[in-house]
């Protein structure tokens, strides 16, 4: 990895060692995804483990997009 900043490294990687991640596996109408739980029922999508290539094309079910948990 290259790094070219002016900022230190020391800075920019700063609390990553402590960085615990709260990741759960879940399975939302019919799609299996790893999720970043939130606050009240609700998660951030992280990775996706469908064959169905299809749900990779799905807007919904992109990283990053907010899911919500609960009966489905």
């Amino acid at each position: 990895m290259i790094h070219d900043s002016l900022i230190p490294l020391e800075l920019v990687f700063e609390g990553m060692d402590s960085f615990v991640p709260n990741y759960i596996n879940v399975e939302i109408s019919g799609v299996q995804m790893q999720v970043e739980a939130l606050e009240a029922g609700k998660a951030r999508i992280i990775r996706l483990y469908s064959p169905d290539p299809a749900d990779y094309l799905n807007p919904a079910w992109a990283p990053g997009s907010i899911v919500y948990l609960g009966k489905s």
